[in-house]
């Protein structure tokens, strides 16, 4: 249902739809399990709850898409990159903490011009180059 969101209307739309859910199921959600002899108590459906709030609080972030034609819609290119970093992380299986950081920022530093190019961002400077010198002499 997310990925049909296209418009400021399908946005406004689906937030009064996830708040009618809520207002439904409140009851459900809000559902305690209290310890016996005790005071203390816990949320019954606590990851149901947790999911529902964790929505919630990242509303006001969820929707940049719709303003900017630069930002994608999903998440799917960038995730798809970090899993073939992973997989080339995961030959290298001897690999120190310290020499791991360094070679992501590596990566970073020497595709960082393919990350800013669809957000419309400043390509390097002269010091994130020489940056990128260094993490490339470090490996």
């Amino acid at each position: 249902m997310l990925l049909r969101i296209k418009t400021h209307n399908d946005k406004l739309f689906w937030i009064k739809q996830l708040d009618n859910w809520y207002v439904i199921h409140k009851v459900y959600i809000n559902e305690k399990t209290f310890k016996e002899n005790s005071k203390r108590y816990w949320y019954t459906h606590k990851l149901l709850r947790r999911s529902y709030f964790t929505i919630k609080r990242a509303l006001p972030n969820m929707f940049h898409y719709l303003s900017n034609p630069k930002i994608p819609h999903t998440t799917n290119g960038i995730e798809g990159y970090f899993s073939h970093l992973k997989n080339h992380l995961d030959l290298h299986r001897g690999l120190t903490p310290k020499t791991e950081s360094t070679l992501l920022w590596y990566v970073y530093f020497s595709n960082k011009n393919e990350f800013l190019k669809p957000l419309g961002l400043p390509e390097n400077d002269k010091k994130e180059q020489q940056n990128a010198a260094l993490f490339q002499y470090k490996l």
